[in-house]
């Protein structure tokens, strides 16, 4: 990728380990970016009034500029690592990204650059969405691939699911990080890997910079921004993922979630946004209504015996209820049950939860 002069000083000041605020300043001080790195010198005053560490960075910053052996290794080291530098400005930055007044200087990016160009939905939940939650996450975002680029994170549970969901049958995703590409959590190789290959990750931070308390919340600060709407699938009164659903509302975009039992602990949250305004969300056609998309599902599901609709309808009126309740309120000896639920898992109407106890999807 060929960079302006504008974008190699972006390129080289992110490369420093200077606060996001200090490097905002330095650009402020100045009346362009060119200027800043032409005119370096007069800018060591300023660097007394960062952080202490910071300020030891100003001989090491003005070396790097007496030729150009040091832009192009830092390029070169990413390169080699297959991640490339999106500099603002460049035609592959996010225009969603643009008005907000801390953005990324360079956003960081491994993967399909083209997806960052269509329109995108993004999915979030905690890391203790329930399996029955976690279950329709996933075929609901396989099904929003049909008309949006499915954006999540790289953690357990929602983010998972949701990932998982949205490269089947070869589709993508894009997964923004909340730290730099060298802590990409090595939890889930093989998803780790068809990601690289079908999808998009994407870091708002230099690869060396591991993931604070304050990340996550920047990181979802920036996913909000970047989708045209946010569904959130699990979440307890203080779960992360409703920082996702606050920016959302107020970046104007359109808020989804799903309906809990009153109850259920990792519904609270899902249940507070329904309340304010948010769309109560069972199934993937919710959100294309939202949007005045029609998009149907490439597969439809499979129609059911008599036998299995009866234990669906006992199964949508509760929880997770165990095989031995099943029978108790079907009829269906427990015998029979086992191929029943075994033929519904595989159809995708039921999920295992537990200790011999299914929930409908």
């Amino acid at each position: 990728m060929e960079y302006s002069s504008v974008e190699r000083v972006y390129i080289w000041l992110d490369s420093f380990p200077l606060s996001d605020g200090a490097k905002r300043r330095l650009i402020e001080e100045c009346e362009s970016a060119v200027q800043l790195v032409q005119n370096f010198a007069r800018f060591k005053p300023i660097f007394s009034s960062f952080k202490e560490q910071d300020a030891a960075l100003f001989e090491r910053m003005q070396a790097a500029l007496s030729g150009k052996e040091y832009y192009q290794k830092t390029v070169a080291d990413l390169q080699s690592r297959k991640i490339v530098p999106i500099p603002v400005g460049n035609p592959y930055y996010p225009r969603e990204w643009e008005e907000l007044p801390d953005k990324p200087l360079v956003l960081y990016a491994q993967g399909n650059l083209d997806l960052l160009k269509g329109k995108k939905f993004a999915v979030c939940g905690s890391r203790r969405t329930p399996p029955a939650a976690l279950k329709l996450t996933e075929k609901i975002a396989e099904e929003l691939r049909l008309a949006f680029t499915v954006i999540t994170g790289f953690s357990d549970g929602a983010d998972v699911a949701a990932l998982t969901g949205a490269i089947k049958g070869g589709g993508s995703a894009v997964c923004l990080l909340a730290g730099g590409f060298s802590f990409i959590p090595q939890t889930d190789t093989l998803l780790l890997e068809k990601v690289k290959e079908r999808g998009l990750f994407l870091s708002p931070h230099r690869p060396e910079v591991p993931c604070r308390t304050f990340s996550y919340e920047y990181r979802n600060k920036l996913l909000a921004a970047l989708c045209e709407g946010v569904l959130v699938t699990g979440a307890d009164e203080k779960s992360g993922a409703l920082i996702s659903a606050k920016y959302a509302e107020k970046f104007g975009k359109k808020v989804f979630a799903f309906p809990y039992s009153p109850s259920a602990a990792m519904g609270v949250g899902c249940n507070k946004l329904i309340k304010s305004g948010g769309y109560l969300t069972e199934t993937a056609a919710d959100i294309f209504a939202a949007f005045g998309i029609k998009a149907e599902s490439e597969k439809p599901r499979e129609t059911l015996s008599g036998t299995e609709e009866q234990v669906m309808l006992v199964l949508r009126e509760g929880t997770n209820l165990h095989v031995a309740e099943l029978a108790e309120k079907t009829g269906v000896p427990i015998y029979k049950l086992a191929a029943i639920l075994s033929s519904l898992e595989i159809k995708g109407y039921v999920v295992r939860v537990g200790g011999n106890a299914y929930a409908a999807v």
